[in-house]
Formats: C-alpha cells, sequence, structure tokens
C-alpha cells in the first residue's frame, strides 16, 4: 500500500465523487477508479458503494478513512521532522564559550534561538579559548565563541564583535577617581593579574601589546582563569588588570573600571571545525552570522 493509494481514497470519501475527486487530486478519473479497486483488494474490504446514482461509505470505509486521515497526518509530521533535522532546525547543538561572552554574547544568542528556533537544544559549557580550540578539534563541541586569533588551520573563525579594553582598580588606587581616560603607562609600577597565556593568547598577548606600547611590560603576580577572579584579586589589592569592557558587568564595590587611552580592541570570534560539523552546528553556523556578524571572516 502506498501513500498516494491513501491520498486517492481520503480524496474520493471526502468528496463522494470521481469526478470532483479526480480533479482535485489532477489526475483523469479511470485511473482514480483503478486506484481505489486496487486499494479495496489489498485490504481486502469494500471500502465504497458506487453505482450510476451515488457514492457512498461503507462501515468499513468510514473506519478506514479515520486511519488513512491519521496515518497521513502522522507520516506529514514525521516528514516535516525529518527535514527539519536534515536542514539543522532541529536537534542539539553544543556551545563552548569562555569568560564576559557570557555577560552579554551567549544570552542574547540563546534568547534569539529560543525565540525563533525553539526546536534547537543548546547546550552550553564555559571554556577557555584554549580548550574550545581542543573540544572542536575532537568534537565535544560543535561551536565555539572565543577570543581570536586561533592559529590551527582546521578551525574557521569569523569575527562577531569587538570591544574595548578597560583598566580594573582597587577603589583604593591612586588613579580610582581620575575623570579622564586612564594612560597605561602610569600602571607600569603596578603588580599586575592576568589570565595565563595558555588559557588563551589572543587575550593574553594583546594585553602585553597594550603595555609594550606604553613603554613596560607588566610586573604579573597572579594568574586567574576567569574574569571574576581577576576582579576578585583586584578588590583583594593583589593588583590591577586589563579585562575587556563587558567585565565591568562583574559587580564589586571594591573596584572601579576605568577606560585606558587606547584603540586595541578585543576580537570576540565564533569557531568551529567544519570536518566535523553536524548538520544542527552548520544550521547554528550560518544563523548566527546572518543575525550577528559585524565582523569579516579570519
Amino acid at each position: 500500500m502506498e501513500l498516494r493509494h491513501l491520498r486517492y481514497f481520503v480524496a474520493v470519501a471526502e468528496n463522494l465523487h470521481f469526478g470532483q475527486a479526480a480533479r482535485q487530486l489532477n489526475i483523469s478519473q479511470p485511473p482514480l477508479s483503478s486506484q481505489i479497486k486496487n486499494l479495496e483488494e489489498e485490504v481486502e474490504v469494500q471500502l465504497l458503494i458506487r453505482n450510476n446514482k451515488e457514492v457512498r461509505l461503507t462501515p468499513a470505509g468510514k473506519n478506514f478513512l479515520t486511519a488513512a486521515k491519521n496515518c497521513i497526518a502522522t507520516l506529514e509530521r514525521d516528514i516535516a521532522v525529518t527535514r527539519r533535522i536534515a536542514e539543522g532546525k532541529q536537534g542539539s547543538v553544543s556551545i563552548g564559550f569562555s569568560g564576559t561572552m557570557s555577560f552579554h554574547l551567549v544570552p542574547e544568542i540563546v534568547k534569539n534561538l529560543n525565540e525563533h528556533h525553539p526546536d534547537i537544544d543548546i547546550q552550553l559549557q564555559q571554556l577557555t579559548t584554549h580548550d574550545q580550540v581542543a573540544s572542536l578539534l575532537h568534537g565535544d563541541i560543535d561551536v565555539g565563541f572565543l577570543v581570536s586569533p586561533v592559529l590551527d588551520d582546521r578551525i574557521d573563525t569569523v569575527a562577531i564583535v569587538e570591544e574595548p579594553f578597560v583598566a580594573c582598580l582597587p577603589e583604593t588606587h591612586e588613579l580610582a577617581q581620575a575623570i579622564e581616560p586612564l594612560n597605561l603607562g602610569k600602571l607600569s609600577c603596578d603588580a599586575w593579574v592576568m589570565t595565563p597565556r595558555e588559557a588563551g593568547h589572543g587575550y593574553y598577548d594583546a594585553v602585553l601589546a597594550l603595555c609594550n606600547g606604553h613603554g613596560f611590560s607588566p610586573h604579573v603576580v597572579q594568574n586567574a582563569q576567569e574574569q571574576q577572579t581577576l576582579v576578585a584579586l583586584v578588590a583583594a589589592e593583589v593588583g590591577v588588570a586589563l579585562l575587556p569592557a563587558s567585565a565591568a558587568c562583574i559587580i564589586n564595590e571594591r573596584v572601579v573600571f576605568k577606560t585606558i587611552n587606547s584603540d586595541v580592541k578585543k576580537i570576540n570570534s565564533m569557531a568551529w571545525n567544519p570536518a566535523l560539523l553536524t548538520d544542527v552546528g552548520a544550521f547554528f553556523v550560518s544563523y548566527i552570522r546572518a543575525n550577528f556578524i559585524g565582523g569579516t571572516k579570519t
């Protein structure tokens, strides 16, 4: 029994007229009559009573009409789901994200996807840039949101948003109340807290370049991977730090965030491994590129 046989029968049963059903199905009447006869032979039941005056359903035909409609509806739903899965619009996607992206970019993306593509289940993991690259290479995550650059040629990246750096100072620091943008050179004699380079060389190298551009290398006394931990260390007066501007979302009354005299920015990017990208991952990447990207392919 083929799906078309069920569709033919439903058309005849609802119209109770072979000619009207044939026009609705865009076929001629003789083949339609033949197909209905073949269907009845296959189920071994008379489904329709037809003569020169009328076409009507037998009791068995009424039952079969309900069954045929349910079968068609179920199959159409299953086909729709199958197509959505093949298009990457239904299923699960695993996302890695680092640091301050949890304050603005990632929540915005998750909210948008939940609203427009609720059949995509987003699994989130907070990972350093280094760990995201490793996870992308091993297929442990589908997409990462990290700090550029990524030097592994197996990983594709696209810049999403750039943000400036700000200085994070203890509230007791002599420059904490300064109104003008802070000259980084004035922090050359301070102790510094930073993320280790192995956690993400893009962010680390950008901070060093900023300091070197102002004539000094930071005296790093403590490393920490998480932005919240760095802010806590600054609050404890262990040292000062340079953080992405979005880190100012971290509330701590014992620190102040100061703009600095530099145009250097941190580049937040989306990354994926094209060799291991799933259908859902591929759709996710294309959706983010179409709706969130303001940068260029790197």
